[in-house]
């Protein structure tokens, strides 16, 4: 006579993209390309209205700094049971800030903007995040994550390439236009999320910030250093040191971070999140410390090891995160999380910039790959 299947190996075997989660999925895809059309074309274009490596900085900066603010805002309104209509509202406002990019006069205005686009993305990926582990078994949660992520990575892969070649081709008008119309869209998908958490969860507590998170907030922090000094300054790079399509870099970090994604996920739902995150942080270092070193297609390499630390390591740490934390805790603990989030892309975006203006972009890549390294090293010795 065979044994019975264990539950959670029936729930394993479940796909999970499949109903509300696949709607969701498609929303973050959706909103994701939208953002990621103008990553690597938007330098470009603020340099065009007079911006300098440090202003260009503050063009991802501004983003994380505002959504720092948001996250935690957001993260009230998901334990009130609004988790979806945060989504839908932070989906909507990237639509605005999208057309806000085409009527700027002026770098400052094009800044204002981006902090806007700031909040709209701490609405949106807070909640996001939150509607991911809620729709996952809890011992698929690293896993649902990283498909999550992997949406990101998808339209990170394809985006800035086609959002460059639509801006040489019909202008930077023309793009934003598109971003608006992509955003707007998945809007319209995630509407019907909203019957999905109708109602608070029972003894949420109402905080902002969460203690008990403190620890992988930290982990995220050196993560996101590396990323943010990427996402903001590498078309730069890549550009100065020969690339002739900057948006490659890019879409090779995307790929890096897909492949990572089909797999770690899993390994940190089996083996600990430890497993996961201390490769991540190494991989991170080596990433930055190639892009200070090599030019022209070897910088495809070194995205690639950056877009592998930051697919295998920010779904493992998130997971960490929600694991220490009780449901009805998830959403200040959640967005607590999206605090660390920023602050480390504010260090790596704006940092950056200003160390490149000082120091030059290889000197800065150089010293931010130090970041990463000594938490693998304090992270593996905690862990013996």
């Amino acid at each position: 006579m065979n044994a019975p299947t264990a539950p959670g190996r029936s729930r394993r075997a479940a796909p999970l993209l499949r109903g509300p989660f696949a709607r969701l999925w498609a929303v973050i895809l959706l909103v994701s390309f939208a953002f990621h059309l103008v990553t690597a074309s938007l330098p470009f274009y603020a340099a065009r209205l007079g911006a300098d490596e440090a202003v260009i900085g503050l063009l991802i900066g501004l983003i994380a700094a505002a959504a720092l603010v948001a996250r935690p805002l957001a993260g009230l309104w998901i334990d009130a049971g609004a988790g979806a209509t945060a989504l839908v509202a932070g989906l909507l406002l990237y639509a605005l800030c999208a057309l806000g990019y085409w009527l700027v006069p002026s770098v400052g205005a094009l800044l204002g903007f981006r902090a806007l686009t700031g909040v709209a993305v701490g609405l949106y990926g807070t909640a996001s995040q939150a509607l991911t582990v809620a729709l996952a078994p809890m011992e698929r949660r690293a896993e649902a994550l990283s498909l999550h992520a992997a949406a990101i990575s998808v339209a990170q892969g394809l985006a800035p390439s086609i959002g460059v070649a639509l801006a040489a081709a019909a202008g930077f008008p023309a793009l934003f236009v598109a971003c608006a119309v992509v955003s707007t869209t998945g809007a319209l998908l995630a509407w019907p999320l909203r019957r999905m958490a109708a109602r608070p969860v029972a003894g949420a507590v109402r905080r902002i910030f969460h203690r008990g998170v403190v620890a992988p907030g930290l982990l995220l922090v050196a993560l996101h250093v590396a990323f943010g000094a990427n996402v903001a300054l590498l078309p730069l790079h890549a550009g100065r040191r020969g690339l002739a399509n900057p948006g490659l870099v890019l879409a090779t970090h995307a790929l890096g971070l897909f492949v990572a994604q089909a797999v770690a996920g899993r390994v940190s739902d089996r083996a600990g999140r430890t497993a996961v995150i201390v490769p991540a942080l190494a991989l991170a270092a080596a990433g930055m410390w190639t892009t200070a070193l090599v030019g022209g297609g070897a910088l495809l390499l070194a995205a690639a090891l950056s877009g592998m630390a930051l697919g295998a390591g920010q779904p493992s740490i998130v997971a960490l995160a929600a694991d220490l934390v009780r449901e009805e805790e998830r959403g200040a603990a959640l967005g607590t999380m999206g605090i660390f989030h920023e602050i480390g892309i504010v260090a790596g975006a704006v940092g950056g910039g200003l160390v490149g203006r000082v120091l030059g972009l290889p000197a800065m890549f150089a010293l931010m790959g130090v970041v990463p390294a000594v938490a693998a090293m304090l992270t593996l010795g905690r862990r013996r």
